[in-house]
């Protein structure tokens, strides 16, 4: 911006030397604006490839999660009165005998009964064993029950101290925060709680009632399992078992494969590659007479991230089948480029080689996610990745634009300042010969006016 001066001009001369600056200026200045416009399309095209850069990493996570997770669903079928069944990952179609002949519960303590929360607690040190691990809660002498259970519950042991009431007592419960014990150990290496009173105010402390853990058993297929949990992940693959209810007979766990959750899986990985070409075909193809100045069409990197992306879908991965490509699985591309998912040839996949919906993504090597990651690192690396490399070099140029265009933007204040200075030069001298003038026509009019 050039320099704003307090001007008058014209005054002598009649004319109009402001107007006259300020067109010799803006005519210097044109190419400072230029270099401007330069620099907020080199800025424009940093942002775009910022995008590209988001979006690449974008299907890099969406491929890693098929391969994490999966792409092929399975979805339970029927109810059972022992256990419930929800699907993970991992597993495949086919059909369990399930019985349930325990469940699993928490170790409970309850102490001798007091007169209320209130009542006073005789001080020491109250023991804890939990799952095997000692705890220690120092009681103060004379410490009400109410605040015993607050130091209970605030001593990190991994368990829930409470206060229950019959109506005549007020009895201390401590509860485990886990459900059965140790498969090493015994019922008792679950919770166990020793007092050793030292004080002299109040009641003792004493825990004479104690229910101990059990375990969960349920036997699939006729093979028993113990867990410490009645949730169980590892007893049906692609399953997880959550135990209601002793059964006194097998009931059936099945597993049916999910063409439709199959489909919204793999659609996660196709909408993160269309946003990607999306950004690319955006820069590539420029409506035509539209100013390609802002935009990255011609960019090198951006021209090969279009032919990798285009690999990417052809890509045939080693060691299996019948389901070998995306296509394969019903992944088609559009005559845009664009990925969409055929339903029926999904469906047929499924059916035919389910294993290799997984396995398309999952491979170790030339997987589609190894590939996709592969490929996004080559781009988005912090330090030599293609587009962040891209984003660096106009980054730079950048900055030298701004110390260009101070550069620039001080020869023209010099230059608008030389011309103020010439012009109400000019002023002055036009000044005093107008004042000249005056004073020669005015003795002029004096020899006249005496000579009548």
């Amino acid at each position: 911006m050039t320099v704003s001066i307090f001007r008058a001009g014209g005054l002598a001369s009649g004319i109009d030397t402001n107007s006259i600056v300020d067109s010799l200026v803006k005519l210097e200045s044109v190419p400072l604006d230029q270099l401007r416009a330069r620099q907020s399309a080199m800025k424009t095209q940093v942002s775009l490839l910022g995008d590209m850069a988001s979006r690449m990493s974008a299907l890099h996570d969406a491929a890693a999660a098929m391969k994490s997770g999966g792409v092929l669903a399975l979805q339970s079928q029927g109810s059972a009165a022992g256990f419930g069944l929800t699907t993970t990952t991992g597993g495949s179609a086919g059909s369990y005998s399930v019985q349930v002949t325990s469940l699993a519960t928490a170790a409970k303590a309850r102490s001798v009964g007091f007169t209320d929360g209130f009542s006073s607690v005789s001080g020491g040190t109250l023991s804890l064993t939990v799952q095997g691990k000692p705890f220690s809660v120092e009681i103060t002498d004379g410490m009400t029950l109410r605040d015993v259970t607050a130091a209970i519950n605030q001593s990190g042991a991994p368990v829930s101290a409470a206060l229950l009431s019959d109506g005549t007592s007020t009895y201390l419960t401590v509860t485990d925060r886990d459900t059965g014990f140790p498969l090493t150990g015994v019922a008792a290496d679950a919770l166990s709680l020793s007092m050793s009173t030292t004080g002299t105010q109040g009641q003792a402390l004493t825990f004479p009632v104690a229910t101990a853990a059990t375990n969960a058993t349920v036997v699939v297929d006729g093979l028993t399992m113990t867990r410490t949990s009645n949730v169980i992940t590892d007893a049906v693959p692609g399953a997880t078992l959550t135990l209601k209810a002793l059964t006194t007979a097998p009931e059936n766990a099945v597993l049916n494969y999910d063409a439709a959750t199959t489909e919204k899986n793999l659609s996660s990985f196709v909408n993160a590659y269309n946003a990607v070409l999306r950004a690319v075909q955006g820069q590539l193809n420029v409506a035509p007479g539209a100013s390609r100045a802002s935009t990255l069409a011609g960019d090198s990197v951006v021209r090969s991230l279009q032919g990798n992306l285009q690999r990417v879908v052809s890509t045939r991965v080693a060691g299996l089948s019948l389901v070998r490509t995306l296509a394969d699985a019903g992944v088609k591309t559009n005559r845009d480029g664009s990925l969409s998912i055929d339903s029926a040839i999904l469906g047929k996949a499924i059916a035919r080689e389910p294993s290799s919906i997984d396995a398309l993504f999952s491979t170790t090597t030339g997987g589609l996610s190894d590939v996709v990651a592969t490929m996004s690192d080559s781009y988005t690396r912090s330090i030599d990745g293609l587009l962040v490399t891209r984003q660096q070099g106009l980054n730079k140029n950048i900055t030298r634009v701004d110390d260009q265009l101070v550069s620039m933007q001080i020869r023209i204040d010099a230059f608008q300042k030389n011309l103020i200075a010439q012009f109400s030069a000019m002023e002055t001298v036009i000044s005093g010969l107008k004042s000249v003038g005056n004073f020669l026509t005015q003795q002029e009019n004096a020899r006249a006016a005496q000579g009548r």
